[in-house]
């Protein structure tokens, strides 16, 4: 398990680390290091990543800390799965003796191998120190059951029948019988477990019958509790009777199974809530369309309690959702690609230029590969500028310079200084072509002063309004008409010539082709795209775009050219792509980690639920839960 490349310990993690240690002088990262990498070597972790993640709170982007920390806890890792695994084969290895001698010692021997492991990694853990002893006892047990099984068949009948007639003679009361039984099985299977307990409370009996008889009776009162299954008053009566022969193995067998079934009721239990909190949470991811959320949900469910619920059947739902939410998305960008498309061309359509540069770069946003909106964009963005050089309005950078000229120069032609004036007019065309009111002002004064230029003038203006005829740019060819007639109402051929630009805008067929055959194509290409099916929506989009070709400004054509042309890109409703995340051994690894904080959590041990939930953010900084219920525990300590 690698962490991902440059991944930060969130902050509030390590805020909480210094809450949690004692208050210190500041010291430098070297010292801070140093330190650590001396009290890992010692098996001191906990305190070694106490200081190591200090170093981060100053150096958050420390990679070699980090790999240091990755490193510690993947060693704590390799500890507390051998320490499980030594637990659980103990116990089974317990639970064969003597019954299946062979088996007990195969899962001794793996018991034993997993304790080694964690205790070289960890010798100081109060855990392994605790189990040391219980694994010396095991072995020898072990190894007095394979004594047992080599011996001639014999002595293993002479076994039995002494220990049979010794069981017996300790009911009877015979106590003394009892003794020389028992000593004669050990003179021929030497620390025989069975035999030495016997022998013990034989001389118990003697020594003290009114003790050994009180003993007798609780275990027998807890024996029967056990076999009701109330267990917390077995363990009572077994209990006590411990405290009066510390070495009562009967005992400590049965309060072992009792802590183990009481153990297993409430992991259970603690399972079924965790296992309800992931449902719940992957419901509620589903709802809120994180499908990878409440897949990993479900899984957790699934592996604290198999067959939890529906988990399986959610889980395996999963797809047809993702399936579902991805075409419901599909046909939203679709309309949200139509609608915007529509609501641009409208908006240039009536001039309303900024307006249609928004909707369509919302279009593009959406459909990236969108040519149409692409090209009306690069039309859009030419008519502003077009607007920008014809007016320089307020928010123009050059408005304080050319409205104080604009004012000078209209009342200058105002008193009839016309000379002034057109100084006025050209020195706003040097900066600005274009500009309308310039424009307007320099023909009036070229009209009074000279009518022989102005009508040169004009008639370079009108040439230029119909080369933008011939390029099919009417709304332009217009603009420039226009303003020829508001100078000059009887020019020769201006009204023509401004009918003609009017007709142009409103539509723009080239010559032999007709209205009718524009219209009967474009109700052919939406009867084929009514149908449906690949190959006639394939027909439809030619049909349109051949309306469009013969005549550019059909809105309706371009309309459903381009909502084929998206749905085409798109195509079906297909699931979204994976996230990208963290890999199966790391997703693992936060769940074990994650589980293994609840259940500290759950039994009040706050501090190791703190550590196991940072060894999941380290791995997955995002991991919210962890994150929260660090900061729940960290508010029952006081901290």
């Amino acid at each position: 398990m690698r962490l991902r490349a440059r991944k930060k310990i969130p902050a509030f993690m390590l805020m909480a680390i210094v809450m949690m240690s004692s208050a210190v002088s500041p010291q430098s990262v070297e010292e801070l290091d140093r330190r650590a990498g001396e009290l890992y070597r010692n098996k001191e972790f906990t305190r070694a990543l106490g200081e190591w993640l200090r170093i981060l709170e100053i150096e958050p982007d420390n990679e070699n800390i980090q790999k240091k920390i990755e490193m510690l806890y993947e060693e704590k890792h390799r500890k507390d799965l051998a320490y499980q695994k030594a637990r659980f084969h103990f116990r089974l290895a317990r639970q064969e003796i003597p019954t299946d001698v062979q088996k007990a010692k195969e899962d001794s021997d793996v018991a034993i191998n997993n304790f080694v492991t964690a205790y070289r990694i960890d010798p100081t853990d109060p855990d392994l120190q605790a189990m040391r002893e219980e694994m010396r006892r095991l072995q020898d047990e072990v190894r007095i059951e394979l004594a047992k099984k080599r011996l001639s068949e014999e002595l293993k009948q002479r076994y039995i029948a002494l220990m049979e007639d010794s069981a017996a003679r300790m009911k009877s009361m015979e106590f003394e019988k009892a003794l020389a039984n028992y000593k004669e099985v050990l003179r021929f299977v030497p620390n025989d477990t069975a035999a030495l307990e016997g022998l013990r409370n034989a001389e118990m009996a003697i020594s003290n019958r009114l003790k050994y008889e009180k003993i007798q009776l609780l275990l027998a009162g807890g024996i029967v509790l056990f076999g009701e299954k109330k267990y917390k008053e077995a363990r009572n009566d077994f209990e006590e009777a411990l405290a009066l022969d510390i070495k009562n193995r009967e005992a400590k067998k049965y309060i072992d199974r009792i802590d183990e079934l009481l153990e297993s009721n409430r992991n259970m239990e603690l399972k079924r809530i965790q296992a309800e909190q992931f449902y719940l949470s992957g419901i509620e991811n589903i709802r809120n369309k994180n499908f990878d959320q409440a897949a990993d949900d479900f899984k957790n469910a699934l592996s604290l309690i198999k067959d939890y619920k529906d988990v399986r059947a959610r889980l395996d739902g999963l797809d047809r959702l993702r399936k579902e939410y991805a075409e419901e998305q599909r046909l939203l960008r679709l309309r949200n690609i139509d609608r915007e498309f529509q609501n641009g061309l409208l908006a240039y359509s009536e001039g309303r230029y900024r307006e249609a540069l928004s909707h369509l770069e919302k279009t593009l946003a959406l459909d990236a590969g969108n040519e149409l909106a692409k090209k009306y964009i690069g039309m859009v963005k030419e008519a502003i500028r077009d607007i920008e050089e014809e007016v320089v309005d307020v928010d123009s950078p050059y408005y304080s310079i050319v409205n104080p000229l604009i004012i000078s120069g209209k009342q200058l032609y105002d008193r009839g200084n016309y000379i002034e004036s057109r100084k006025r007019w050209d020195e706003i065309l040097r900066l600005f072509p274009k500009n309308r009111v310039s424009l307007e002002y320099l023909l009036k004064c070229e009209l009074a002063l000279n009518p022989a230029a102005f009508q040169d003038f004009a008639q370079k203006i009108v040439e230029e309004g119909k080369g933008l005829l011939d390029g099919g740019k009417y709304a332009k060819a217009l603009t420039k008409f226009e303003l020829i007639r508001s100078i000059s109402a009887d020019y020769p051929e201006i009204n023509e010539l401004i009918a003609q630009a009017k007709r142009g805008t409103e539509r723009a067929a080239p010559a032999g082709v007709n209205q009718q055959d524009i219209e009967a194509r474009y109700a052919l290409g939406m009867e084929l795209y009514q149908r449906g099916g690949k190959a006639n929506i394939e027909a439809a989009l030619a049909n349109f775009r051949w309306v469009v070709a013969n005549n550019p400004n059909h809105a309706r054509s371009l309309i459903a050219m381009n909502r084929i042309e998206s749905q085409l890109r798109y195509g079906g409703g297909e699931a979204a792509p994976e996230r990208a995340g963290l890999t199966e051994k790391q997703k693992e690894l936060v769940r074990t980690y994650y589980y293994n904080g609840i259940n500290y959590y759950t039994n009040n041990n706050f501090d190791r639920a703190i550590e196991e939930w940072r060894k999941v953010l380290v791995i997955d900084p995002t991991h919210e839960k962890a994150r929260n219920n660090i900061r729940k525990s960290l508010v029952l300590l006081g901290r």
